[in-house]
């Protein structure tokens, strides 16, 4: 479990205060909404002045005085690049500081897989070359974002399904690459997306369902009175639903991630539509609305909302937000999945909105990647 402990200092406090502000703000707001002196703010907002971290300009005064100075965030005083490893290609990012894309790439995994380190060092090493020499000074670090584990305990790292790698691997990566690198799971990063980015950013605890060719989920919670926050990512893919269903790849029969990934739905679709190549083609009219469409949709929606359903009894979250690759269809299931999982009978304590997709739809773990060495170093 990744869990942050906020460094008790004015410096983090004010920084956590502007990066959420974004900009039209004074000293003197500051000092009453944190409850600091104006010395001390003064004194911190002239050191991010030195930074580069602020941008200030005058603001007319409305009465006789002088004028009161005002304050934005600079979005681009620091850069950090995101990587997305999933089951086919390694996706990267470059974005500034608050999660805006300034380039990306996308790069096709070798089949069968290779030494995942030497592959990933070079296409790291290849995206930093296109990033202008100005930019590549200020980036704070790497974010990796994994579909797998990333164990401390066994000192392993699974970037692919039952693909494994070292701790030593990771440090050989390292030595290689002249910026901090930080791995998580790709469901922990989407909840830091959501968690400073996303529309629910002022929620104290949340759970993200992340739904690819496999499933993830991470709870995450942050504690109101000092803003310190953890998120521990679950292998929900395993959670059994049907034990004489499905063989999964783990090697045990009905879990839940055989039937609702994207992967499990595709494969559901081919045997019936063999032409099917892509996850976008269930979706047109000819398919998704054919008898045996609709039968294979009705199924993988009724095993979503059962999913769903067992994490609203299990952690009564204030929000399910659901990111992935099944973001881009949620105008198609969005209401019939409501249904099913708030039926006539249904017990639970929050309403049909505390089940939400996500707004960064597929890119929600890119995204938190390229955030996490942000919020890892300066929040």
């Amino acid at each position: 479990m990744y869990q942050k402990e906020i460094k008790k200092n004015n410096e983090t406090i004010i920084f956590e205060y502007i990066y959420n502000r974004k900009q039209g703000f004074s000293i003197a707001e500051v000092c009453q909404s944190l409850d600091l002196t104006f010395p001390t703010v003064k004194r911190i907002f002239e050191s991010f002045l030195e930074k580069n971290m602020l941008i200030q300009s005058k603001k007319l005064s409305h009465g006789v005085g002088r004028k009161a100075m005002e304050y934005a965030y600079n979005h681009d005083f620091c850069y950090s690049i995101g990587v997305r490893i999933s089951e086919d290609d390694i996706y990267l990012i470059f974005t500034n500081s608050v999660g805006k894309a300034l380039c990306h790439s996308k790069v096709k995994l070798p089949s069968p897989p290779k030494n995942m380190i030497p592959f990933l060092e070079s296409t790291i090493c290849l995206f930093i070359e296109q990033i202008t020499k100005e930019k590549r000074e200020k980036i704070v670090g790497i974010g990796i974002s994994i579909p797998g584990i990333f164990n401390q305990e066994s000192k392993m790292i699974e970037f692919k399904i039952n693909h494994f790698s070292s701790f030593a691997a990771l440090q050989e990566l390292q030595k290689n690459i002249p910026y901090p690198i930080y791995i998580e799971n790709e469901s922990n990063l989407s909840a830091i997306a959501e968690a400073v980015l996303g529309k629910y950013l002022n929620l104290s605890e949340f759970t993200v369902l992340t739904i690819n060719k496999n499933i993830g989920s991470s709870h995450f919670v942050r504690r109101e009175g000092d803003r310190n926050f953890y998120f521990k990512a679950g292998r929900i893919h395993h959670m059994i639903v049907n034990k004489n269903g499905r063989k999964c790849y783990c090697g045990s029969k009905g879990c839940l991630g055989s039937y609702i990934s994207i992967k499990a739905l595709l494969q559901d679709f081919q045997e019936i539509f063999p032409e099917i190549q892509e996850i976008e083609s269930i979706f047109q009219e000819k398919y998704r609305e054919s008898k045996e469409g609709k039968k294979i949709l009705d199924q993988y929606i009724e095993y979503l909302a059962a999913g769903i359903q067992n994490l609203l009894f299990f952690s009564n979250p204030e929000k399910i937000i659901i990111s992935g690759m099944i973001c881009a269809f949620q105008d198609y299931l969005y209401t019939k999945l409501l249904n099913k999982i708030y039926h006539s009978g249904h017990i639970f304590f929050r309403g049909r909105d505390t089940v939400v997709f996500s707004s960064f739809h597929e890119n929600s773990s890119l995204i938190g990647a390229a955030l996490f060495p942000i919020v890892d170093s300066m929040f």
